[in-house]
């Protein structure tokens, strides 16, 4: 075992699933945060709320996802523009 291998043991550095630590190719690692399964988190401040919430408790932030006033397709928190047809966010 080289240093590197020592160095970086565990940290699924491409060398196979020699040190019986799952598969690395399942972890994330913080790039793209899972959906909370206990609740929905403001896009704006982060807290976690109840399922279901239509504003968030703590900044009054609204949950519930925009649509288009063109084509009803949903708009990302923070578009100016809709994806599907081009129309500005208003």
């Amino acid at each position: 075992m080289g240093i590197f291998d020592r160095i970086f043991r565990g940290h699924g550095g491409g060398h196979g699933n020699s040190h019986g630590h799952g598969n690395s190719s399942s972890h994330d690692w913080g790039r793209n945060p899972a959906p909370s399964a206990s609740g929905i988190t403001c896009p704006k401040c982060k807290v976690i709320n109840p399922q279901g919430a239509r504003f968030c408790g703590q900044c009054g932030t609204s949950l519930v996802p925009a649509s288009c006033t063109k084509c009803s397709s949903v708009i990302p928190i923070g578009a100016k523009f809709c994806a599907q047809c081009g129309n500005a966010v208003i």
